[in-house]
């Protein structure tokens, strides 16, 4: 993207952002005011994201984003390496705190579905879902939040992000698989420019 187009989508990003602040100031549905925030980090990350180059601030940026909006207690980002398995990149805590490797431990019955379908999995109380909750990881765990979604750049899965909580989600909607969706697919484009960036200057 060159540099007309990036600051033309920034200023659309500007417009949208008054627009739903607007909204916030005079709306008192807790339900729309909560669609409208999520909507509003969605547009913060995606206009930071234009402009953040440094690999490391942006998958930081990624991860407390997604902490912030599951308003979880864990977030990793995942890299596929060339034989498909995963790779740990990065983990953050929602109090700031990166975690090392060796705390990646998750649920990778729910990692392995979402690449398999390349589709986002939202389990809001994955203690009593149908499908996941006698898996071992979960058990083990005691996971009840659980989120995760591929990050999809063109037909190649680059990794995914994978959140999750011993809470289960206080509130949920099509508006988080709508917001999660967005935010893996934001953050796949940028990592990937990044890489291209990197890879330039380097």
């Amino acid at each position: 993207m060159d540099e007309k187009r990036t600051q033309e989508h920034l200023h659309d990003a500007d417009r949208v952002l008054n627009d739903i602040r607007e909204h916030l100031e005079f709306n008192q549905e807790m339900g729309d005011v909560y669609e409208l925030k999520a909507l509003q980090l969605l547009l913060e990350v995606t206009k930071s994201m234009h402009v953040q180059r440094d690999i490391r601030a942006l998958m930081t940026l990624v991860l407390d984003s997604a902490l912030s909006f599951a308003e979880a207690d864990r977030a990793f980002l995942l890299m596929t390496q060339p034989d498909g398995s995963l790779r740990f990149k990065m983990g953050r805590t929602y109090d700031g705190h990166y975690l090392t490797e060796e705390n990646c431990v998750i649920s990778t019955s729910v990692t392995d579905a979402a690449l398999e379908a390349r589709e986002p999995i939202i389990l809001a109380d994955a203690q009593h879902d149908n499908k996941f909750s006698a898996r071992q990881s979960i058990i083990d765990l005691n996971l009840r939040t659980i989120m995760t979604a591929p990050l999809r750049c063109d037909e190649n899965v680059l990794g995914l992000i994978y959140v999750d909580s011993k809470r289960p989600m206080a509130r949920y909607s099509k508006h988080h698989l709508n917001v999660l969706s967005s935010l893996a697919d934001q953050s796949a484009v940028a990592l990937h420019n990044a890489r291209k960036f990197e890879t330039h200057t380097g």
